[in-house]
């Protein structure tokens, strides 16, 4: 019965589904290759990776000594620039910035196309959403005084960065330094956190404010 119902689908657009059966053929493949190779390489860097995790392009690890990049299980990193519909402009990237910095992220954790640089700590918890191309850290990168400005991170004040469990973060937001987003929380496309977001709210805009309480 399903060979009949394929056939029929088949016969309405056949265009249509042949170019279906041929992307999603590309990218399992591509994905199996790419999880397999970014395995080895985080094995390489010294990273602390958990099991079943999926790769779809290869995510860029960058880890200084003496510091730590933790990642739990069931995990998904999206960074090939068809993973995602809504458009990924960037490879996710994954780095610690200074020697005894952390980046720990939890179980059943997805991101497309995310940036996350950590000079000090950075903790995502367990089935976080990242939406495309957002940026997460938890530095000013630069000294806000002149005569430090081109000294680069050393100068540079930073505060850790905690995201909760089971938040939701839209596409191309930025987290600052020092934010905390509690458990449950839905953060707005576009928004800029730059401090602390309780937990069951929908919060959005620059700077990221509550909009309206969850019913949970």
């Amino acid at each position: 019965m399903k060979i009949y119902t394929s056939i029929r689908k088949l016969k309405m657009d056949p265009k249509g589904y042949l170019f279906i059966l041929w992307f999603l053929l590309r990218q399992k493949t591509g994905c199996f290759i790419s999880t397999r190779i970014t395995y080895i390489i985080c094995r390489l860097k010294g990273i602390n990776i958990g099991k079943k995790n999926i790769f779809k392009g290869i995510t860029y690890f960058e880890r200084l000594p003496n510091s730590k990049i933790s990642i739990g299980n069931n995990c998904q990193f999206y960074s090939s620039f068809n993973s995602n519909s809504i458009g990924v402009l960037q490879r996710c990237r994954i780095a610690t910035l200074t020697q005894n910095s952390e980046i720990i992220i939890g179980d059943n954790v997805g991101m497309t196309g995310v940036n996350i640089g950590a000079a000090q700590s950075i903790i995502i918890g367990d089935k976080t959403l990242i939406g495309g191309n957002s940026i997460i850290t938890d530095t000013d990168w630069h000294s806000l005084e002149i005569d430090y400005r081109h000294c680069g991170i050393e100068k540079a004040i930073s505060t850790p960065t905690i995201i909760g469990k089971n938040v939701f973060i839209g596409t191309r937001s930025i987290i600052l330094k020092g934010s905390k987003i509690g458990d449950n929380t839905i953060i707005g496309a576009g928004s800029v956190v730059a401090g602390e977001i309780p937990c069951n709210v929908i919060a959005a805009g620059n700077p990221c404010k509550i909009i309206k309480k969850l019913d949970l």
